[in-house]
């Protein structure tokens, strides 16, 4: 099977919002779990269960981008040479940000296209600003919801930890968008998988009632 093709939306964002999500992910992977058999000496069949996948970063440009914490990262394709994605991230940035006309035509492409268009935290502000969640079911950071609620009324908004509305999947806050990535990986991979990845990163997810995940 080829590799999943996720892509990550280099706006301005809050670095917990992505690097959360892509640890999650990336611990999950083959490549990970199979380091982690092989330092440990154990062997096993869950590496062969986990995730193939390769990340994608798009800018607008290869330019560095500054996100919160004066970290500067650099894309890895652009708008134009980013390849077919099964997969799109956008994280949350502050809410003077805009998005630029050509990353707003960016999404509304895109997101005919992906399997799942994700956003977390302010995330769902951006979508929302792009037009993309119109009389759609969506969440952002629980702090601004009534802000949200006032800018985009077209927008039926939901105070939970995540939302799934088609392939559209918001999550509240930076840890909620870990938490609704451990539940994809949970139900697209299973449990003995995200059981060995998340106990290396010493991370317990919580489900979409904000209850501990029971890993085992």
């Amino acid at each position: 099977m080829a590799p999943i093709q996720f892509g990550i939306l280099m706006v301005e964002y809050q670095m917990m919002d992505v690097a959360g999500p892509l640890d999650v992910l990336s611990s999950s992977s083959k490549q990970y779990i199979s380091a982690i058999e092989q330092a440990s000496g154990q062997t096993s069949s869950i590496s062969e269960k986990g995730i193939e996948i390769e990340f994608h970063h798009i800018g607008e440009t290869l330019e560095p981008v500054t996100l919160t914490g004066n970290f500067r990262s650099q894309p890895t394709t652009t708008i134009d040479t980013c390849p077919k994605l099964d997969y799109l991230l956008i994280g949350g940035t502050s809410l003077e940000y805009r998005l630029s006309p050509s990353f707003v035509d960016f999404l509304q492409k895109r997101i005919k296209d992906v399997k799942i268009l994700f956003a977390t935290c302010t995330g769902g502000f951006l979508l929302a600003s792009a037009g993309v969640l119109d009389g759609r079911h969506a969440t952002t950071n629980h702090e601004v919801l009534p802000a949200m609620e006032k800018m985009y009324p077209q927008v039926k908004w939901a105070k939970k930890q995540w939302v799934i509305d088609g392939n559209l999947w918001t999550a509240g806050g930076a840890c909620a968008g870990m938490d609704m990535f451990a539940h994809w990986v949970i139900t697209n991979y299973g449990m003995d998988v995200a059981r060995c990845g998340f106990s290396a990163l010493d991370y317990e997810p919580r489900d979409i009632n904000a209850k501990r995940v029971q890993l085992g």
